[in-house]
């Protein structure tokens, strides 16, 4: 008998779960009842399509870039309660769960035991810092990039400079290459996966060791209309989306704000074969909306 399924993460769409620490996830449907893991599943496949225009984009007009390129997980495919996968995978998962629709991806990596303590003497109260170092959760960290917090465990400016120039270039993807409004989705950190060679300039070292950031959860991620209304579906999202991004007065507003706007040109002049210059107006559209609410 194969090892069982131990849970890794839970959000309000479901549970992820993993038997090894390198290999594959199993996202399962059994959160709120609002989401759908069908709707992430077709916004993850869309989304990872969009990201690799962006690399065709980039190798075709040769630009070259100081900061990593976000990363998707490569998704494969979905299963319902009624798929044959489960005849075999539900007996190792906990007695008590039964089929339902569920995804399957590459695990995103988890940060070495070192980096996790650092994170988590930074920032958790003493009081329960050895509980959770010792928690089986612990073992799966990842880090959420909340940039306003970045400088209290030692990150440098300029690392700080390209993770918000990752963001920029991330949502200007998923707007203009992928018309998705990218609602809700997750940023994190995490080191990259065990097969991936080094040197690599897709990755950033420095307290953190090796490492580069990632986008997961897909499922609120709506179409995104390409008219004024779009464009204000895409400010709500920012708005409503955890603090990842920057906000305007920031620091780092700038750098987001730049690289979101030379992105959105370069994909819509590279890409667009229609209504380019209003495409680039509902670009810019989208920054002085976020810069005056």
């Amino acid at each position: 008998m194969a090892s069982k399924y131990s849970c890794i993460g839970a959000g309000f769409c479901g549970t992820v779960w993993a038997l090894f620490e390198d290999g594959q996830a199993i996202k399962r449907e059994d959160g709120g009842s609002d989401r759908s893991l069908a709707n992430d599943y077709a916004m993850h496949q869309r989304i990872l399509q969009s990201f690799t225009r962006l690399t065709d984009i980039k190798r075709r007009s040769g630009i070259h870039q100081t900061f990593p390129q976000v990363r998707v997980s490569q998704c494969h495919h979905f299963i319902s309660p009624n798929d044959q996968w489960w005849t075999k995978n539900l007996p190792l998962f906990p007695s008590q769960y039964s089929p339902c629709n569920a995804i399957v991806s590459d695990r995103i990596r988890p940060f070495a035991e070192p980096i996790r303590k650092l994170v988590v003497d930074k920032f958790c109260n003493p009081a329960i810092q050895t509980e959770i170092l010792t928690s089986a959760a612990n073992s799966d960290c990842l880090i959420r990039p909340y940039l306003d917090q970045m400088e209290d465990i030692g990150i440098l400016t300029e690392d700080m400079q390209s993770y918000a120039r990752t963001m920029g270039e991330a949502l200007a993807t998923l707007h203009w290459l992928g018309e998705v409004d990218g609602n809700d989705v997750e940023f994190v950190m995490a080191p990259p996966p065990f097969h991936e060679e080094e040197p690599n300039t897709n990755t950033i070292t420095n307290v953190l060791g090796r490492h580069t950031m990632w986008m997961l959860d897909f499922d609120l991620c709506r179409y995104l209309p390409m008219s004024d209304a779009g464009v204000q579906q895409a400010v709500t999202a920012f708005w409503r989306n955890d603090p990842f991004y920057p906000r305007p007065q920031s620091k780092l507003w700038a750098n987001f704000r730049e690289q979101y706007l030379m992105s959105s040109g370069q994909i819509i002049n590279e890409y667009s074969q229609v209504d380019i210059d209003e495409r680039l107006s509902f670009a810019r559209d989208f920054i002085g909306l976020i810069e005056t609410k």
